[in-house]
């Protein structure tokens, strides 16, 4: 159960609520859509994440803030274990534990392998959970009649699309599936906040 929160705890997500919802369709043509995406630097969500890998599955609530390279990631909810924070710049990485010694590590997929024995692609999450693929090659995209992205394949991961949510010029994620045996993620529940500027 630790390992599966330890886990957790790497993975880069973010929202809060706030920011009123538009129901039309944007940034139809793709490329638009990804170079606007790519350009968010700062934004927070909240939302819900479950794990699930060959023996067990563990849920818990959310909370990412991102300031440009900086980020601080909130953990609370079912994995029996106190809050963790954890905060993350290039090169450091550090995460405090209720009741635990703070982990400090310079790359948290190396941390990973060696807690779980799984390689995890931490830093490509931060461009999937905005809805875009990372730099490098990817696969196998999949868009809507709106050219939203509903899946690609990338780095031997499948990433699905299953709910979107718009601000202004912005359309971002809600509800993520991200999986390659025998890891499953399912973020659900996302809610965003984006800086005004962001959005007009």
């Amino acid at each position: 159960m630790k390992q599966l929160t330890i886990l957790v705890l790497t993975m880069a997500l973010a929202a809060c609520a706030g920011t009123p919802r538009m129901d039309a369709p944007v940034n139809t043509e793709w490329e638009a859509r990804r170079q606007l995406l790519e350009s968010l630097s700062q934004w927070e969500f909240t939302g819900s994440i479950n794990v699930r890998d060959a023996n067990e599955a563990q849920s818990s609530r959310i909370r990412w803030r991102q300031q440009d390279e900086a980020y601080r990631i909130n953990l609370w909810g079912t994995f029996n274990v106190g809050a963790t924070e954890i905060n993350g710049r290039p090169g450091e990485v550090r995460i405090e534990q209720q009741g635990e010694e703070p982990i400090i590590t310079e790359s948290p997929e190396e941390m990973l392998y060696q807690q779980i024995g799984y390689e995890l692609p931490v830093t490509e999450l931060n461009y999937w959970i905005k809805g875009i693929p990372a730099p490098g090659a990817s696969h196998a995209l999949n868009f809507a009649d709106n050219q939203q992205l509903l899946s690609f394949e990338q780095d031997g991961w499948r990433i699905d699309y299953l709910g979107y949510t718009n601000f202004g010029q912005e359309t971002l994620p809600t509800r993520i599936r991200i999986q390659k045996d025998p890891l499953r993620l399912d973020l659900i529940r996302l809610s965003w906040t984006l800086p005004a500027a962001q959005i007009e």
